[in-house]
């Protein structure tokens, strides 16, 4: 990150956009309180481990990804092993599509797509965003 630029708004994707994943490590630790009762400790441990490790890649995972809305242009950082940096200026921002599915939508949740001029693809990509059309709004506003 440029040390220069002013943050506006810096945000990660919304816990909700990886409910699956907290959903099937809880599904598989319960799975596993339950067969323990019928068979050995070591499949409980093993299912134990199975869902603790899904419920840590995802929190992992999601605080990987930062969105930022800085005073120049967005950007969308991954930083695991390796970083990853997408930066686009909101004078070359030419398209916003915003998608939510109908569970998302009922919890205020989306992806947004920023396309810019001389691209013929998607150039910066926020996925899971709480609140999207505010992120929107505000994006419109600095590209006037």
């Amino acid at each position: 990150m440029n040390t220069e630029e002013i943050i506006i708004k810096k945000f990660h994707p919304d816990p909700f956009y990886f409910l699956s994943f907290y959903f099937s490590g809880f599904v598989i630790i319960v799975l596993g309180f339950v067969l323990i009762l019928f068979f050995s400790w070591l499949i409980f441990a093993s299912l134990l481990t199975a869902g603790l490790l899904i419920f840590i890649l995802a929190k992992v995972s999601r605080r990987a990804e930062t969105f930022y809305l800085l005073d120049g242009g967005i950007a969308r950082e991954y930083r695991l092993f390796s970083t990853s940096r997408e930066f686009a200026e909101y004078e070359k921002i030419q398209n916003i599509k915003i998608n939510q599915s109908f569970v998302e939508n009922i919890f205020d949740i989306g992806n947004l797509k920023f396309d810019t001029a001389g691209g013929d693809k998607t150039e910066v990509n926020f996925r899971g965003v709480k609140n999207p059309y505010e992120i929107e709004s505000t994006v419109r506003e600095k590209m006037k």
